[in-house]
């Protein structure tokens, strides 16, 4: 039987660099060759719908606080399903553009600060073991300490006004007895001082590490002699002053107590939690 011949593949006119014509094959991955990017993929829906909700951000349309419409509403307004908007909201959410609320008032907000996201990367930074509790709380030493020596410069009037207002909040929450509601003032006095630099950065950071050391605070309750209002007044008189050494003095000194009882209550935490594994049946 006669060996079949292979057909030779068409020349294209175009030559390789020694001179020798190129076929159609070698045109086809020259041409591959030459093009340093993919064709673009056809986008999946819920990208779309975080490109809409981010234009409108962009546009000023929305601000931080506002409230999104339900969901019915939205997903009538996009002409799209509910899937994918609950798809893109939860991407939009882990973005921290979006954080959603519970309740009657409840539903999905434009958040109010760009430190979402970084407290979710400091979150699974300790979560994951990449970093360990103490390592967290020298870092917000460092953050507080350039935070105060700025607000010392920086802070006006209707910034120490509102520092003044959280101290006085947090006295009467602490007359009560209402130690989480209480907490939850003392992070935003950080927010506060961090705000009043004026530096966005500095506040999303400050205030992303205050979130995640929160718990932390919740679960150690509070030290057998607070200091906490007496530094914070303490501190407002000095910012007020523009005394940058002795804010920075006073600050390092209430953040250096509450890390140590921080600490070891973190260890009595850990060595009970090991204590009850090892009596868990196996």
């Amino acid at each position: 039987m006669p060996q079949q011949r292979s057909r030779p593949e068409p020349r294209t006119g175009r030559k390789t660099a020694d001179g020798a014509p190129l076929s159609a094959g070698d045109h086809r991955d020259s041409r591959s060759a030459e093009r340093p990017f993919r064709p673009i993929k056809t986008r999946r829906i819920f990208e779309e719908i975080c490109d809409a909700i981010r234009a409108k951000l962009v546009s000023g349309e929305l601000k931080a606080g506002d409230r999104l419409p339900s969901e019915r509403e939205l997903s009538e307004m996009l002409d799209v399903s509910r899937t994918a908007l609950r798809e893109a909201i939860r991407s939009l959410e882990i973005a921290g553009i979006v954080e959603m609320r519970k309740g009657s008032r409840g539903g999905a907000f434009i958040t109010r600060s760009g430190a979402g996201q970084v407290t979710r990367t400091f979150r699974d930074m300790l979560d994951f073991g990449h970093v360990s509790l103490a390592t967290l709380l020298e870092a917000r030493v460092m953050v507080m300490d350039a935070v105060v020596r700025a607000a010392c410069e920086r802070a006006k009037p209707a910034d120490i006004e509102r520092l003044s207002r959280n101290v006085a909040e947090t006295v009467e929450l602490t007359r009560q007895g209402l130690y989480e509601e209480r907490t939850l003032k003392a992070v935003e006095f950080s927010t506060l001082l961090a705000n009043s630099t004026g530096n966005q950065v500095m506040s999303a950071i400050l205030e992303a590490m205050a979130s995640v050391i929160r718990r932390f605070v919740l679960i150690a309750g509070p030290p057998a002699h607070d200091p906490v209002i007496a530094s914070r007044l303490r501190l407002i008189e000095q910012i007020k002053a523009k005394d940058t050494k002795g804010a920075c003095e006073t600050m390092r000194s209430y953040l250096t107590k509450l890390n140590e009882h921080l600490l070891n209550t973190e260890k009595v935490r850990l060595r009970s939690d090991a204590r009850r594994r090892s009596r868990a049946p196996a």
